[in-house]
C-alpha cells in the first residue's frame, strides 16, 4: 500500500518548498553577481556609489561616463532592494520547509508500525505480519525480579517474546530455551494488556531470587 493521502501531501508540499527555495537561491545568486559587475564598473571609473558626477562648477564631470553611471548607480539601488526581498523570501520558506519536515517526522514518528511496513511497498515485502495472538500469561511476577524492572504485570498476556510466538512457542519450551540462552541479554517482549499492545525489554539475569526471570509465565 502507498502512502497515507495526507502524509503524501505533507512530503510533496515539502518537495516543493525546497524547490522554491531552490529557485530563490538562484535568483539571490544572480542578484548578487550583476551587482558585483556593476559595482566593479563603477568602481573602474572611480565613481563607486558616493562619489559626484559634476565638478566644482557644476558641469558633469568629463573624465567619467555620466549617463552610464547613473544608470548602474539606478540598478544597484534597485537589485539591492531585490535582494533583501529575495534574503527576506528565502527565510520565509526555509521556515515552510522546516515545519513541513518536523511534522512529516512527527506523523512518521506517530504511524504503527505495521502500518509503517505496509507504507514501504515492495521493498519490505519479505517482512512477516506481526504477531497478534498471545500464546501465554504471566501468572506471577516477583517484587524486584528482572520482569518486575521490565514494567511485565501479572495477567500481560504475551504475543511475542523474542524470536517466540504463537506459531512456534512449542508449549513454552521455545520461550525457555531462548531464556537460558538469554542471560545478560535484551530481549524484545510485546504483551497485550487490557487489549493494548506493549512493548517491554526484558534482560534474564542472576538476582536475589529463583531463576533469571522472577516471573511465572502459563501457556494459553
Amino acid at each position: 500500500m502507498g502512502l497515507p493521502v495526507r502524509q503524501q501531501q505533507d512530503n510533496d508540499r515539502v518537495s516543493s518548498l525546497v524547490k522554491e527555495a531552490q529557485a530563490l537561491v538562484a535568483k539571490k545568486d544572480e542578484i548578487e553577481a550583476q551587482l558585483r559587475e556593476l559595482e566593479e564598473g563603477l568602481r573602474i571609473q572611480g565613481v563607486g556609489m558616493d562619489q559626484p558626477l559634476i565638478d566644482r562648477s557644476g558641469f558633469p564631470r568629463s573624465d567619467v561616463d555620466v549617463a552610464a553611471a547613473r544608470t548602474s548607480r539606478n540598478l544597484v539601488h534597485r537589485l539591492r532592494n531585490d535582494h533583501k526581498d529575495a534574503m527576506k523570501e528565502i527565510e520565509q520558506v526555509l521556515h515552510a520547509v522546516h515545519e513541513a519536515s518536523r511534522k512529516v517526522d512527527q506523523e512518521r514518528k506517530t504511524t504503527p508500525p505495521t502500518q509503517q511496513q505496509e507504507q514501504q511497498g515492495s521493498s519490505s515485502s519479505h517482512v512477516s505480519a506481526q504477531p497478534t495472538t498471545p500464546f501465554a500469561r504471566v501468572n506471577a511476577v516477583a517484587p524486584d525480579s528482572p520482569a518486575d524492572a521490565s514494567g511485565l504485570q501479572r495477567n500481560d498476556k504475551v504475543v511475542k517474546f523474542g524470536h517466540v510466538h504463537a506459531e512456534n512457542h512449542d508449549r513454552l519450551q521455545a520461550l525457555n530455551r531462548l531464556v537460558g540462552q538469554s542471560e545478560n541479554k535484551a530481549i524484545s517482549v510485546l504483551v497485550l494488556r487490557d487489549s493494548q499492545s506493549i512493548d517491554l525489554t526484558l534482560t534474564p539475569k542472576k538476582w536475589s531470587g529463583r531463576g533469571t526471570l522472577g516471573c511465572h509465565i502459563v501457556p494459553l
